[in-house]
């Protein structure tokens, strides 16, 4: 079987995972780099270790996450498909099995707010795992001046954990945010399709979904 670290080592898909938040910086987003593709398949993985996922699994959710936004390349728009086509031709230069190359496409595929359809629980790790990623470190702006609400929210927070109880089927995203620097109704404003996206994914695990920011329970 293909592994995690088989698609870690190809400097293709290393480049394109460059070249892709190279596009977005040049637009104004925030991380999309390889520290935002690390975060997001760590926490993949912790949660496909927590629900125990076969070994089989893990793989397929961590290499789900790590292509999971190569499709930024060709556009923001639609770079959830974009990035589940480029997947199909990469994996397939690995000689992946085609079982294994269609979750994976799929996962990729589904993982944006605004075009997805959960079907299975690889979609729904990576969905959560993907949409839990907001942290200061994300913020290429270093003018304060000139930040967008994006730039304010993840520069408010402070610190962020997502942590899976199997005990009471449960999934928390903790948030600190000091809303000095940015008021807690604008990470509803962008955030809120989201969490709510979230909430359906943990659904499909089996699992609810919780927020919360400060010392406030909000789902």
């Amino acid at each position: 079987m293909i592994t995690l670290k088989d698609v870690q080592a190809v400097k293709d898909i290393q480049e394109l995972i460059q070249k892709a938040d190279d596009y977005l910086g040049a637009l104004g987003f925030t991380d999309h780099g390889m520290n935002h593709i690390e975060m997001v398949t760590k926490r993949a993985l912790m949660i496909a270790d927590k629900l125990t996922f076969t070994d089989e699994e893990k793989e397929l959710v961590g290499i789900a996450a790590y292509m999971h936004d190569i499709g930024n390349i060709t556009g923001r728009q639609n770079h959830s498909i974009a990035g589940s086509i480029m997947a199909f031709q990469l994996l397939r230069e690995l000689h992946m099995d085609i079982t294994h190359i269609s979750k994976i496409m799929t996962a990729i595929a589904n993982h944006d707010e605004n075009n997805s359809e959960i079907t299975d629980t690889i979609s729904a790790v990576l969905i959560i795992a993907d949409k839990s990623d907001v942290r200061q470190s994300r913020v290429r702006e270093k003018n304060r001046q000139k930040f967008d609400i994006h730039d304010r929210v993840n520069f408010a927070v402070q610190s962020s954990s997502l942590i899976v109880i199997n005990g009471n089927k449960e999934i928390w995203l903790n948030l600190e945010i000091d809303t000095s620097l940015s008021p807690m109704m604008d990470y509803f404003e962008i955030f809120l399709s989201r969490m709510l996206l979230s909430k359906k994914a943990a659904q499909k695990l089996g699992y609810h979904f919780h927020l919360k920011i400060n010392s406030s329970i909000l789902a």
